[in-house]
């Protein structure tokens, strides 16, 4: 109960931090189709009121809490690399949920959930996709945004776009974790790797006001659009 209420308050420091991303992003661009990957309650999708957006959502507890709209896409599943079904770990701070398994490394968030509320990690099977699937399903010509906020999973994320559509996609908002120990296996260079290689250029940063992260927003050097 405890642990719901401050997801509940902490919610509210999110908002203000995603509000900033898309003011940021909403001057740079008019996006026409939008991907929400780890849509948690919807805030950013939400703000692209003119846009088609694709909201995908593993949590089922979120999941059914996104208002859904006739021109939007709503999926619950997790994007990966292919298709397969992965274990997805629910955490006491819902937003912090992966498919990347946590360190339970002591810090002080780890310390409050897990030490002194004697909160559990839930863990459910969930289907995963990779975006190129999307992308043939729907014949999709673009992207014009793709935000990933998959908790240590953005690799696997990346590896799901080939070559050919990471043409198609204009801006990538991304998670940089700054506590790389928070899930295994975490690596923000191999993340950087792929985008530089696929002509993404870092243009903004944008540091949570509570948490160790920042979103991080990349253009592809040849998109035109705007």
């Amino acid at each position: 109960m405890i642990a719901r209420f401050l997801t509940f308050i902490f919610s509210y420091t999110f908002l203000f931090h995603m509000s900033q991303v898309t003011k940021f992003i909403k001057d740079k661009c008019k996006a026409d189709i939008v991907f929400d990957i780890g849509a948690f309650k919807g805030q950013f999708g939400n703000s692209f009121k003119k846009s088609k957006v694709f909201f995908f959502e593993p949590n089922l507890n979120y999941f059914k809490k996104l208002e859904k709209k006739n021109k939007n896409k709503y999926f619950r599943v997790g994007i990966g690399r292919k298709i397969e079904k992965k274990t997805f770990f629910i955490m006491p701070n819902a937003s912090s949920s992966s498919f990347q398994k946590p360190t339970l490394k002591k810090n002080l968030r780890n310390i409050f959930f897990f030490d002194f509320l004697k909160e559990k990690i839930k863990k459910v099977k969930v289907n995963i996709y990779p975006i190129n699937f999307f992308f043939n399903k729907y014949q999709l010509k673009k992207i014009d945004i793709l935000k990933i906020d998959t908790e240590g999973f953005e690799v696997d994320v990346l590896k799901g776009i080939s070559k050919k559509n990471f043409k198609k996609i204009g801006f990538i908002i991304i998670e940089k974790q700054l506590d790389k120990y928070l899930y295994k296996n975490y690596s923000f260079p191999a993340i950087q790797k792929v985008l530089i290689e696929n002509d993404f250029k870092l243009i903004k940063k944008f540091k949570d006001p509570l948490w160790n992260y920042e979103d991080r927003i990349y253009k592809n050097k040849k998109y035109l659009k705007n």
